[in-house]
């Protein structure tokens, strides 16, 4: 199930930066083309949300915060692994 959420409006009242920047945002530097990615397929079924402005993409800062909190909250939805004891 691949969800987008995209609300351009919403995003313009945002913080928005270049995807340069952007890529230093994240709680590790991710590289461009990762990021570029992200914005295009997405990741564990979260595309991050971005607008074009004048020809150029951009983020906001509070765009790449949801990104990485769905991140982690499909991570920790995810079921432990059991090892099997013989």
């Amino acid at each position: 199930m691949s969800r987008t959420i995209f609300d351009e409006p919403a995003l313009l009242d945002e913080t928005l930066v270049s995807l340069s920047e952007a890529c230093r945002l994240f709680p590790r530097t991710v590289a461009r083309p990762t990021l570029e990615r992200w914005l295009r397929k997405g990741s564990k079924g979260v595309k991050l949300e971005s607008v074009l402005v004048c020809g150029r993409r951009m983020v906001s800062r509070e765009a790449i915060d949801r990104f990485v909190r769905n991140q982690l909250r499909t991570e920790s939805d995810k079921p432990a692994l059991q090892r099997s004891i013989d």
